[in-house]
């Protein structure tokens, strides 16, 4: 287990990262465009290391104290320049797997070795059972993503930004808590706990993310967030794949005005959403905040092509920037390139056919 405050390394910048660093303060104007290499990266078992040296090789109900830090983290990195790829920064997150934010929250984990995931299980049947929860955070997954926040940052030798952890937004985490049925249904039966709720995990979120921003060393006065985009401030990336199952009228009106505040607790904030679940993006561009939206490029068995995305990607182009990530092929980034306004746009190629 790791403990202490571990030395914070410097950040080493040349020239040519700081005006990498200007070009991604412009890209939050909108103005000029990002774009970043291939890579693939094909999803396998899930790579579990448990506390004694052990590896699971079975599913399991994870805890906190079964993971293993020190493997997770890896060796700490010799000092040297902050590195890129293609045009944003090299990023590491705490152990993304894990879903932190319903863990800290209370959800059972359950790791599925073969699966390649981890899984929650909502564990809220009714109201009277989450007012009488005590305590309501679960302390000890905030230490373990405290402290594996801290050794990132003590083991990177400064050639790697630190963001955020994965971290799922407020319609995600009243999904995961109390499950797609209770969540529904307290729009309409349960109002006034459904809002309590809302608010009390939006805080949740708010408190998380900020206990990892103070142990995050800042670069040239900003932060870089889990895409690889410094910003001249504070940031965070939040998301609400469960909108999936909502009208657009619900977001709206439940669930936008958490995203916005937890947007509105950094300087700069983006969300991101799937290419098959698009129908907030009208009310996204209707607040100021989240400043950027991202989209994941679905499989088309359940999303619209790339081709059907752009009138879409051209109504956020308008607004605010825009990153769009997924497997494309080099026909498919050609026609973004075409058909797209180049200011405030982002290419993220990943796993297509190159």
């Amino acid at each position: 287990m790791l403990t202490g405050n571990p030395a914070q390394p410097t950040v080493q910048l040349d020239n040519s990262r700081r005006a990498l660093l200007a070009r991604h303060a412009a890209w939050w104007q909108r103005k000029g465009t990002l774009y970043v290499e291939p890579s693939h990266a094909p999803l396998g078992k899930l790579w579990l290391p448990l506390a004694g040296g052990k590896t699971a090789t079975e599913d399991l109900d994870l805890l906190p104290h079964m993971l293993d830090q020190e493997r997770i983290l890896g060796p700490s990195l010799e000092p040297g320049p902050l590195e890129v790829i293609g045009d944003v920064i090299c990023v590491r997150q705490v152990y993304g797997t894990v879903p932190w934010m319903e863990a800290i929250l209370g959800c059972p984990i359950r790791a599925t070795i073969q699966g390649g995931s981890m899984r929650t299980r909502s564990f809220v049947k009714d109201w009277a059972e989450w007012d009488s929860r005590t305590p309501r955070k679960n302390a000890d997954w905030l230490k373990a993503l405290l402290q594996l926040t801290e050794g990132l940052v003590a083991r990177s030798g400064g050639r790697y930004a630190v963001a955020q952890t994965l971290m799922r937004g407020p319609s995600d985490l009243a999904e995961a808590v109390l499950g797609p049925e209770l969540m529904c249904l307290s729009m309409y039966d349960h109002p006034r706990a459904l809002q309590r709720f809302l608010e009390e995990v939006t805080e949740a979120f708010i408190e998380v993310l900020q206990a990892q921003l103070s142990r995050i060393p800042p670069i040239e006065g900003g932060y870089v967030n889990p895409f690889g985009v410094w910003a001249p401030g504070t940031v965070v990336r939040t998301q609400c794949d469960a909108s999936a199952f909502l009208s657009p009228a619900q977001y709206a009106n439940w669930f936008l005005p958490y995203d916005a505040r937890i947007c509105e607790a950094v300087d700069y904030g983006i969300i991101h959403l799937h290419s098959g679940s698009l129908h907030t993006v009208d009310a996204l561009l209707s607040v100021e905040r989240p400043q950027a939206i991202q989209v994941t490029l679905d499989p088309e068995s359940s999303a619209p092509p790339v081709e059907e995305l752009l009138p879409i990607f051209r109504q956020v182009l308008r607004v605010k920037p825009l990153i769009v990530d997924g497997p494309l092929t080099r026909e498919q980034v050609q026609l973004l390139r075409d058909e797209l306004p180049p200011d405030g746009l982002y290419i993220s190629a990943r796993q297509g056919s190159w």
